[in-house]
């Protein structure tokens, strides 16, 4: 029985991946910052500091694959991010080193923000230069690097969501609970286009990367293989939750930066992260956010991805 390291378990997309590992027979271990509250039948948890690589390596001792999907999304400070992002995967990919027995993988789960916005009506694919545009994306793409450290025998990829959705995922029930209100935003341009991808299918991908050697050594960019712009997005999520179209405004490049400033200020005021930012801002003004997944799907044979109506449709009823 193989035994899965995961971080970030304890998280949207990690608890989906997680309880798919469980079903298909593996042991899995959830490293976690502190204990959970509630846990998952089955799973194993290691609490953990992403500043001790010591607390890494016990919590990794005797896995066969790791998985490292733990990251920081919002942060007032660039430090923060690099903390997070960087010295974190860091940490992390020292703790694999320094273990008794290397992990056979190692997938990490980066961003469609580590490569950066793609330009108008063309998507972002593996050979496009990476070019972020905001210390996420740029700290993402720092934590790529880091994997460089990894273990001569230990084999690695490299996943590129976009816009990740699904049940009890935070920004899009945000998005929800506005559209409910009948009010919502076009972030920066009413005319950008974007990826998403289902929650079920990024569990997919990962664990075809963990089992299918085609995948190592290689970064893909995981989505399905088709752009929507704003309105149609909302629209469909409208839908999905039987709500009318709520009344769609522009907002400027500039305003949504202030916007980010002011969330800054009051989550400080709060003691807590901001739950959007002038980094998120700086991302919502780029305009497209679009990727192909042709060469996952040319090296896997996969092509079912969920549509993102159908999927909406499977999140909100």
């Amino acid at each position: 029985m193989k035994l899965v390291a995961v971080t970030g378990g304890t998280g949207f997309i990690g608890t989906a991946l997680s309880r798919a590992l469980l079903a298909r027979g593996c042991r899995v271990r959830i490293f976690t910052r502190k204990e959970p509250s509630r846990r998952i039948e089955g799973a194993e948890y290691a609490v953990v500091s992403f500043d001790d690589p010591a607390s890494l390596r016990r919590a990794a001792e005797g896995a066969d694959f790791i998985v490292h999907m733990a990251a920081l999304l919002f942060s007032r400070t660039k430090a923060g991010f690099e903390r997070a992002n960087v010295l974190g995967t860091a940490n992390l990919v020292k703790a694999a080193a320094g273990l008794s027995r290397p992990p056979e993988k190692f997938v990490y789960i980066s961003s469609l923000a580590a490569g950066g916005p793609s330009p108008a009506g063309k998507p972002r694919t593996e050979e496009t230069p990476d070019a972020p545009v905001s210390w996420y994306g740029r700290t993402k793409l720092g934590g790529e690097t880091e994997l460089r450290g990894l273990p001569a025998g230990t084999r690695r990829t490299i996943l590129r969501p976009p816009i990740v959705y699904g049940r009890n995922e935070f920004a899009v029930s945000k998005i929800a609970d506005w559209v409910r209100k009948g009010f919502m935003v076009n972030a920066g341009s009413s005319e950008g286009a974007f990826s998403f991808i289902f929650v079920e299918d990024l569990v997919g991908a990962i664990i075809t990367a963990l089992e299918n050697p085609v995948t190592d050594g290689k970064t893909y960019y995981v989505c399905e293989n088709r752009a929507y712009n704003w309105r149609a997005f909302i629209t469909m999520l409208a839908e999905a939750m039987d709500v009318k179209m709520p009344l769609l405004l522009d907002l400027p490049g500039g305003l949504l930066g202030l916007l980010g400033l002011l969330y800054e200020a009051v989550s400080c005021l709060g003691g807590a992260e901001p739950v959007f930012n002038r980094d998120k801002a700086r991302e919502g003004a780029a305009g497209n956010w679009t990727a192909s997944s042709s060469r996952w799907e040319r090296d896997t044979g996969f092509a079912a991805w969920t549509p993102l109506g159908t999927g909406l449709k499977k999140t909100f009823r």
